[in-house]
């Protein structure tokens, strides 16, 4: 079986012969167990000519396999009592079950099934196509959602971090069956997949079962290298005549395997995490310029950022932008008081603990963690790493990434550049 002898209690780590490596977390206390798969194959991935493939092929996967056809497959993860589902991100695609721990085994060939021989059918493609393209609608409707796509693609302009995850209109009607079959063999290999499981379980026989469905599966997939990216000052309006202005800023902060990751953690939560926070009392509770306000760690694999988003009128976007700036302008200057670190703290630990009492939420940090790091990091971990952030690691921190250059901001609304921007910048 697998080494143990650097993983803490109850978390475990093996590779099969073929490639596919698995992590799992052991929690005798629940009933329930989620486990899921991890793959390379995203947004980033797909064909230039083809955005929105790896959306759509998300979809595709669970439309029929080659026993079953889309009615069977859900009357079987019924019959089991199994909830599942599929995510795509920029960089990776997850495929999960949530299940009783006693259904594992009988889950666990039914996702065997949907992955190594799936048929992308074409009576279920129109189908499906039909509801990528209402949330491409339902997109273009929402500027609150669109504002996020905006400043990604100008904070990540010339790479493919910067693409539609949804694709679009004519992107997506264009993606055909072969499109979805190439992508598949290209990318769904076993070199080139997590296999992650928290909750009640047995490793040993986990690994076997696994061995078992999946040690025949053969293949490799070549490694992608993205281009670098360089974030510049920008600012990026697309012209709405609604009657609100949506504001999003993007500045790069550091990423989830840098050293100082708790710190700007710390800073994100002081900044706009909470009602407490600095963003949410001066541009909202003090000024009433805002009806949203936030900040958060965003980023990737090759460069982490933070970002922030402010909703607001026409006729107070200036200001509203003004005073975000020199909030990030004294925050670049002054750090953080004792207090906010802190409060920031206790919060960050509150959250941690609380997305830890689930099998899901887990299977998903055990996910992250080996992704990024190679290491199973362990929720006490998380804690110490909370509490040893400092004051002075938080000024080393914005000594090293200044809020303000390179700094992105992107708005939907009325205003022209003019209008909104002035000499704030």
């Amino acid at each position: 079986m697998s080494d143990q002898q650097s993983l803490p209690p109850n978390y475990f780590y093996h590779q099969l012969p073929n490639g596919i490596e698995m992590v799992g977390q052991y929690m005798p206390s629940l009933s329930s167990t989620t486990f899921g798969f991890q793959f390379d194959a995203a947004v980033i991935h797909e064909p230039e000519p083809q955005l929105g493939l790896a959306h759509l092929f998300e979809y595709m996967l669970f439309q029929g396999t080659k026993g079953k056809d889309v009615r069977a497959l859900n009357e079987a993860f019924e019959s089991l009592g199994a909830r599942k589902g599929a995510s795509t991100g920029m960089e990776t695609t997850q495929v999960w079950a949530q299940i009783v721990h006693t259904k594992l085994d009988a889950t666990l060939s039914l996702l065997r099934e949907i992955l190594l021989t799936p048929t992308f059918p074409r009576d279920e493609l129109d189908q499906v196509r039909n509801i990528v393209l209402q949330e491409i609608r339902r997109r273009e409707d929402e500027p609150m959602s669109r504002i996020f796509d905006l400043v990604r693609a100008n904070f990540y302009q010339g790479t493919p971090l910067a693409r539609l995850a949804l694709g679009t209109n004519e992107s997506v009607r264009a993606i055909q069956r072969p499109d979805l079959q190439a992508f598949w063999q290209a990318y769904y290999k076993p070199n080139n997949v997590l296999f992650a499981i928290a909750g009640k379980f047995d490793w040993e026989h986990v690994v076997n079962r696994m061995q078992e469905l999946f040690g025949a599966w053969e293949g490799q997939v070549a490694l992608n290298t993205l281009p670098q990216v360089t974030p510049t000052n920008t600012v990026a309006l697309e012209h709405n005549d609604g009657k609100q202005e949506h504001l999003g800023l993007m500045f790069p902060f550091p990423k989830y395997t840098d050293p100082d990751y708790y710190g700007a953690l710390v800073i994100s939560e002081v900044l706009g995490g909470s009602m407490a926070s600095r963003l949410f009392v001066e541009v909202r509770e003090k000024r009433g310029l805002v009806y949203g306000v936030s900040a958060g760690l965003s980023g990737n694999k090759h460069i982490g950022a933070m970002r922030i988003y402010a909703g607001t009128t026409p006729e107070q976007g200036r200001e509203c932008l003004q005073v975000i700036v020199n909030e990030l302008r004294k925050l670049e200057q002054e750090g953080i008081t004792e207090d906010e670190l802190e409060r920031a703290k206790i919060q960050l630990k509150s959250e941690n603990i609380m997305r830890s009492e689930g099998s899901g939420s887990r299977m998903g940090a055990l996910t992250r963690s080996w992704w990024y790091e190679h290491r199973l990091k362990t929720i006490q971990e998380v804690k110490e790493s909370i509490d040893a952030v400092t004051q002075e690691q938080v000024l080393q921190v914005l000594h090293r990434f200044s809020p303000l250059n390179p700094l992105t901001v992107a708005a939907i609304g009325p205003l022209e550049r003019a209008e909104l921007i002035g000499d704030t910048l």
